[in-house]
Parts: structure tokens; C-alpha cells; sequence
């Protein structure tokens, strides 16, 4: 036994000396691990520009930096209180916690009180190659990649012309960095503050503070190195093209309140935004016009204002292309009115969408509803198409080139953009009008006529003073009694304003020196009900007539023909349901351009060359005559038989005789007389014998002697 225990003890020294080599080595090796990654994350710091206050390397490998400084883009730095992780080694993964870090911005503040970074690489191809110490903050930002940061929390805070922002976002998170980009970024919501100076009713100013909140934010494809490089550089000969600066993007759950007001959106949506290279960088554009903008600009010197006009002119032109979709709002206002009582008004918007695309704005609202109690107005759509200021844009640019004299000269009109085509749809409309009244003489004479009221006429008729009683005849023109202007009045129910408009079309395209060139206003079925007690005398025409409501359309139609100089009257019309419709289109010759100027002397002389090339009037009946007709026989106590025969005959008379002296219009009678019998479309055309058209002196003339026509027009006239 003593024997074995001898082996035993030396077998067990013999492992025990083994492992002791191994743990030797082990620390020797560590030892060095630490001196080399410690040297290596000094290194890392000085070659970024950065610095730190502390760098320590424990025996896991683990790098423990404090008070971290590392450069930004603009002249900016980041601060980092703490820096605790690993750097990938080998098959093991790195990872990285981040405290206290703080970038100040030129357009606001980054905090954010801790940070995870995973799986980070610093060491990527580009990274290794070339000297670390004259890459720039972009470079470094476009090499940088990891597989996720997260942050619990991240406050942004921004001051912009008078107004404060913080909003804090929570749980926040970056995924597949790399290349400068992040493929996927999300927040699971966030709470906002803001801080408006605005101007109250004397003009002074006031701070008005908002609070709100958003629910889940996700977005795509964000380049965080673009963003960096149109803050930081100018464009290159290759940044003619907008790029993408961001993907689809989305908010949910907005909410902002005010007092006791709020409003909120479900969701906003885009799905991504272009932007082209600014001609200088972006942040220097903003610091020189932050700078000039309490500035008076009338006392700069002209080259320094054409400056600051060049440079806020060149801000509208970096935006590409870009969408942004608003869905569910809804607003609630409520404020007390002058009798103290508090009234709540409500708005609802559906959707409201908005396109960019260079100079181009493309707009829509959908489902739009504002009320008060039982008072509301609401349209299914409102949109607005093809709006450029490109036109204006333009004109702004030769305007700022200009001195005070050429300014004098610079046709104004220039300026205007391209409206485009704007629409509305589905209008409702029930709201209260003005507040009739009542005079209190009015009341009381009712009372004077009561019972128990002193009616004895010999006591009126001796308080009046003698008159002659033809006063009141001869002395007309007279100024009228001005008592009762000024009776106290009584107010009553006020009456209500109720249409409803199908749809109602404005389009303002093609400009000429702003000037459109193509105008087209329409509407479509605006409908008016009649009062059952209205006293005027055309509601009670109209409800004589059967209609219990008034549905009118109307379109006016015109456009330019450059070629030929031509204004072509496309359309006039008015037309009204189970009534009819009348409708005029024409060509007017002598068009210029100069008609088209924007120099008012020249429009003016323009406008006296117009003439008259072609005419065209259509009527059609859709019921007002047969309307008409029996509105009458019932009147007189005759059948609509007798009643159309009557106004057959007499019209035809009254016609034949005119046209026995005028036999240039036997055509136009015959049509007309046919119309009356059985009435349907009548038609009359009236073109210019002379292809230059009828000119405007000689309409003036014919004002007077419209007989003078006959002999320069050729009539033509149909009934069908």
C-alpha cells in the first residue's frame, strides 16, 4: 500500500504540474491577449481622430473603455461615458454596451442613455486598407456594420426658429448595418414635446406647449451615409439623380393634444424619398440662412441678398421623389363662445395622400367631415393634379439676378405656377345661415292690437302734428324716416344653408408667362332644396313649377391654339334637371401671343384685335317648357293643348312677320317654331363670312343696328 500510494502521489504531482503549465500558459497567453488588445483599442481611438480617458482590457478579452470621444461628420463629435465589450475574435462573436451617449447635431441633440451593439466589424476589406487616420467620418460611418443595435431608449431634441422639440423614443432598434445603411429600423413608440412661439391677437409673441405620443414605427432601407454626405458635401459630377434616402416607412398611433384639443392620426405611411445632392452642403446652406434670417434683407448689400435667395431657392430642388400617406385623423376643438357656453368642433379626415416628384405636387383628402352638433359640412374627395411651381421656380431665378431698375420691367405674372386641375366631390353642406331678425316695432304692433290695448283713434289722431297728405306723393325722393334703421332689433331662428354639390372642377393648365392657356371650370348637380316657406318670388316660381329642389350643372370650357391664334370657346353652358339646358361655344380669331404677355399694354391691345370667327347656341328641353305650360293652364283654367296652341301660333306669327324683312332668317324662324311645337333641341350657327372674323368695332356698331350682321354672317338653324 505504501508503495501504491507513492505511485499514486506521483502520478497525481505529475498532473498536477501539468496543469499548472497549462493554467502558466494560459495566463502567459492572456497576458499577452490583454497587451495586444489593449494596444489595439488605443489604436483603434487615435486612428479615428477619437480619444478616451480610460482603456482597459480584462483576461475574458473584454475592452473597458470610459469617456469616449470619437469625431463626426461637420466638425461634430460623439460622446460616450462607457464603452464594455468584446471585439470578434476568431470563431467567437463580439458585441458591444454602450452608456451615456450624447451628438450634438446642428438641427438637434442624440441622447441616449444605454446602447447594445451585435455583432459588430470594424475590420471590414475597406477598413484595413490605407491610413485609419485620414478616412473621414462618412468613410467610417459607411464601414461600420453589425447585425443589430438596440437601444431602450433614445431622446432626440431640436430648436428650429423659435420652436423646441424632445421626443423619446422607446425600444429602439437597428438591424443588418452595413455599407452606411440599415435594412430595417424600428421603435415600439415614442412621446413627444413641443414648444411653439407663435403670435397672439396684438402680435406679440407667446409660447404655446404640445405634448403627444406615437405607437409602432418600422421603416426600410435607410442610408444613414447619404444623409451624412447631403449635410456634409456638395454634389459631384455623379449626383445629377436623386438617390434614396429612405424606404417604405410607418407610424401608427399619433396623438397631440393642446388643452382641450386634440388630434390623432392611425397611421402615416410612405413608401421611401429621393433626394438629389445639394449644390453646396446642406448644413451650410442652413447656418447661412439661419444667420441672415432676423437680418433685414433690404439693407444687404445686392450681391449678399441674390445669395440668400440662391440659397433658399436651391432647397426646394434636392427633393426627388416622395409619398406620405395620413390615415384616420381626427381632431377635436373645444372652446367656450361669447356667451360662456362650450361648443366642441369636430374634424375627420379618412386619408390624405401627397406625391412629390421634382417640381411636381400631386394631392387628395378622402372622407372629410367638419361639425358641430347637428351643423356639418363634408366632401368625399378633394384633390389637386399635375401642381408645378417649375414655372415660378424659373422666374424666382431670373428674379434675383435682376437690380431694382430691371425689377420695375419684370412681368410679374411670371411667377404664378401651374395650377393644375382641382377637384372636389360628394359636397354636403347643412349649416345654420345669418340670423334673421325681428324689429321690436314689428312685435309691438301685435301687441298694440292685443286686447286691453288703447285703441282709441282720437287720441293717436291728436299727438300728430298737421301735414298735407300729399306728402307722401310728392315728396318721394325724400330721405326716409330714419327711426326705423334704428329700432332694436329681435334675433329669430336662423335660417339653415343646405346643398350638396356631386362634383365641382377647376383646371388651370398649360401657362404662358403664368397666364393659363387652358381654363376649364365645371360643376356637376349642386343642389339647392326650395323652401315650403319662402316668400320669394323665385322659390315660389320654382315650386309652382313642381321642384321641390334646384339641380343645376354648369361648364365653362376654353383653350388656346397657338398655330392658328385662335381663342376656342370649347363650352358655356348652364343646364338644370327636368328643365333643360343652354349652351354656347364659339372661335374667336386674333389670338397673339401677346395676348399671353403678362405686359398688361400689350394684353390690352391684344384683346382689342379679338374678333368673332364662329358662334354656336343650343338649347334643349328636358320638361321646363311643358312645365311652363301647364303651370299656365292651370292657372287660366285651360287645357295644355289649347295653351301650346296658343303660344304656337302666336310665336309663329310674331316670327313669319319678322323674317318677311329679314329673309336671311326664314331659316332660323321655321327651326324655332318647330322647336316650340315639339320641343326638343334647337340649334343656331353663325360663322363669319370673312376668315379674319368679325372684328370689335363692328360689334359695336351692330350693337345699335343688329341688321348690319346678317350681311357678314352665314345663319344656320335646326329643331330636332
Amino acid at each position: 500500500m505504501p508503495q501504491a500510494e507513492i505511485r499514486t502521489g506521483n502520478g497525481g504531482r505529475k498532473a498536477l504540474w501539468a496543469t499548472v503549465a497549462v493554467v502558466a500558459l494560459a495566463v502567459a497567453g492572456a497576458t499577452a491577449g490583454k497587451f495586444m488588445l489593449t494596444r489595439a483599442a488605443d489604436r483603434f481611438l487615435v486612428d479615428r481622430g477619437g480619444k478616451a480617458a480610460a482603456v482597459e482590457v480584462d483576461f475574458l478579452g473584454r475592452v473597458h473603455m470610459r469617456d469616449v470621444t470619437l469625431p463626426f461628420a461637420g466638425g461634430r463629435s460623439v460622446r460616450v461615458a462607457a464603452i464594455d465589450g468584446r471585439p470578434r475574435i476568431s470563431f467567437l462573436k463580439g458585441g458591444f454596451e454602450l452608456k451615456g451617449i450624447e451628438l450634438d447635431l446642428a438641427v438637434g441633440k442624440l441622447s441616449v442613455p444605454q446602447a447594445s451593439v451585435e455583432e459588430p466589424n470594424f475590420a471590414t476589406d475597406a477598413a484595413k486598407a490605407g491610413d485609419q487616420a485620414n478616412v473621414t467620418p462618412l468613410k467610417r460611418i459607411e464601414r461600420f456594420a453589425a447585425k443589430r443595435v438596440v437601444a431602450p431608449e433614445v431622446t432626440v431634441s431640436q430648436v428650429f426658429a423659435g420652436s423646441k422639440q424632445m421626443t423619446v423614443y422607446k425600444n429602439v432598434a437597428f438591424e443588418d448595418i452595413a455599407g452606411g445603411r440599415v435594412a430595417r429600423y424600428s421603435a415600439s413608440g415614442a412621446n413627444f414635446e413641443l414648444a411653439l412661439e407663435i403670435q397672439d391677437g396684438d402680435g406679440a409673441p407667446k409660447q404655446e406647449e404640445m405634448s403627444g405620443s406615437m405607437g409602432a414605427m418600422s421603416g426600410k432601407d435607410f442610408d444613414a451615409a447619404y444623409l451624412a454626405r447631403i449635410y456634409g458635401e456638395k454634389a459631384g459630377p455623379g449626383d445629377k439623380e436623386p438617390k434614396p434616402l429612405y424606404g417604405p416607412i410607418s407610424v401608427k398611433n399619433i396623438v397631440l393634444s393642446h388643452g382641450t384639443s386634440s388630434f390623432r392620426y392611425d397611421e402615416v405611411q410612405s413608401s421611401g424619398l429621393s433626394v438629389r445632392m445639394p449644390t453646396e452642403p446642406l448644413l451650410e446652406t442652413l447656418e447661412k440662412l439661419e444667420k441672415l434670417q432676423s437680418a433685414d434683407l433690404d439693407a444687404l448689400p445686392p450681391a449678399e441678398r441674390q445669395a440668400f435667395f440662391k440659397r433658399a431657392l436651391s432647397l426646394a430642388d434636392i427633393i426627388g421623389k416622395g409619398d406620405i400617406e395620413m390615415l384616420g385623423l381626427k381632431t377635436q376643438i373645444s372652446e367656450e363662445d361669447d356667451s360662456g357656453e362650450s361648443k366642441t368642433i369636430e374634424l375627420a379626415i379618412d386619408k390624405m395622400a401627397v406625391q412629390l416628384e421634382g417640381r411636381t405636387f400631386n394631392g387628395a383628402m378622402h372622407g372629410v367631415s367638419i361639425g358641430e352638433g347637428a351643423d356639418y359640412a363634408k366632401f368625399s374627395e378633394a384633390s389637386i393634379s399635375g401642381f408645378s411651381w417649375d414655372p415660378t421656380m424659373e422666374a424666382l431665378t431670373k428674379l434675383v439676378e435682376l437690380n431694382e431698375e430691371q425689377l420695375e420691367d419684370f412681368p410679374l405674372t411670371t411667377l404664378m405656377p401651374e395650377f393644375g386641375t382641382i377637384r372636389l366631390k360628394g359636397l354636403d353642406v347643412d349649416m345654420p345661415g345669418e340670423t334673421a331678425s325681428v324689429a321690436e316695432s314689428e312685435a309691438g304692433e301685435d301687441e298694440q292690437g292685443a286686447p286691453g290695448a288703447d285703441t282709441d283713434p282720437s287720441a293717436s289722431a291728436e299727438t300728430l302734428p298737421d301735414r298735407d297728405p300729399s306728402d307722401g306723393a310728392d315728396n318721394q325722393d325724400a330721405p326716409l324716416d330714419e327711426a326705423p334703421a334704428d329700432q332694436a332689433t329681435m334675433p329669430s331662428v336662423p335660417e339653415r344653408i343646405r346643398f350638396t354639390l356631386d362634383s365641382y372642377e377647376v383646371a388651370l393648365t398649360k401657362p404662358r408667362n403664368g397666364i393659363p392657356t387652358e381654363v376649364r371650370i365645371a360643376y356637376q348637380d349642386l343642389s339647392v332644396p326650395v323652401p315650403s316657406d319662402a316668400e320669394d318670388e323665385a322659390s315660389k316660381a320654382l315650386r309652382q313649377l313642381g321642384l321641390d329642389k334646384l339641380i343645376i350643372s354648369s361648364n365653362f370650357e376654353l383653350a388656346w391654339d397657338e398655330p392658328k391664334e385662335n381663342l376656342v370657346i370649347k363650352e358655356i353652358s348652364l343646364s338644370g334637371k327636368d328643365m333643360g339646358s343652354l349652351s354656347f361655344s364659339g372661335i374667336m380669331g386674333g389670338a397673339t401671343k401677346d395676348f399671353f404677355s403678362g405686359d398688361m399694354t400689350a394684353a390690352q391691345m391684344a384683346l382689342f384685335g379679338l374678333t368673332v370667327r364662329e358662334a354656336k347656341l343650343k338649347f334643349e328641353d328636358k320638361g321646363i317648357m311643358t312645365k311652363g305650360i301647364k303651370l299656365y293652364a292651370d292657372e287660366n283654367a285651360m287645357t295644355e293643348d289649347s295653351v301650346r296652341g296658343i303660344l304656337v301660333m302666336m310665336t309663329t306669327a310674331g316670327l313669319q312677320q319678322f323674317a318677311s324683312t329679314q329673309p336671311k332668317l326664314q331659316e332660323a324662324a321655321m327651326a324655332l317654331s318647330q322647336f316650340i311645337n315639339k320641343p326638343g333641341t334647337f340649334t343656331l350657327t353663325a360663322k363669319a363670312k370673312d376668315a379674319a372674323g368679325i372684328s370689335a368695332l363692328e360689334l359695336v356698331g351692330a350693337a345699335e343696328h343688329p341688321a348690319l350682321l346678317l350681311d357678314k354672317v352665314d345663319l344656320g338653324a335646326t329643331a330636332q
